[in-house]
């Protein structure tokens, strides 16, 4: 049916265009235990549910129903504990990004000496992660922070994008 539709569209089976790219990158929380008292993890005592939290795609966290999804429980989420999460991850990230090696384009090692311009098989050096894929990520965290209006994480994640 996939090769019938492309030959409908006039694209080739295996072309560039023919691939999915997803129209909104997501994030999801991984591992959310609720509720939590005091910023210490305290399991529900309810349903101790713990489950992944997609953030920009879970219909009733779009709606701001940040509730257990168990029907039983129905205990809400602390959303402070999930925005310091989001925070930690944030942070982290940036630091990753900041203190990443240098790889050689053609043979994939590491900069091992702080002087060299090349590397000994002639390479030249780059990033790991290229600025745009980071920036592409921070926009997720900055869209995720808008839509659950998370104040803390939007300041943080605007002041990452303004850069130098």
């Amino acid at each position: 049916m996939r090769k019938n539709l492309l030959k409908l569209v006039r694209v080739k089976e295996f072309a560039p265009e023919a691939q999915f790219r997803d129209p909104f990158p997501s994030f999801t929380l991984p591992n959310v235990i609720k509720p939590l008292r005091f910023s210490c993890m305290v399991l529900c005592s309810y349903c101790n549910d713990c489950r992944d939290l997609d953030l920009s795609r879970d219909s009733a966290l779009l709606e701001q129903e940040w509730r257990c999804a168990v029907p039983r429980c129905g205990q809400p989420y602390d959303r402070g504990q999930m925005e310091s999460a989001l925070l930690q991850i944030v942070r982290q990230r940036e630091r990753l990004y900041h203190l990443q090696d240098l790889l050689c384009k053609r043979c994939r090692g590491v900069k091992a000496d702080h002087l060299a311009e090349q590397c000994t098989c002639g390479g030249s050096f780059g990033c790991e992660e290229s600025s745009a894929d980071f920036l592409r990520r921070m926009q997720v965290f900055l869209k995720v922070a808008l839509g659950q209006k998370f104040l803390l994480l939007r300041d943080c994640v605007s002041w990452i994008l303004e850069g130098p």
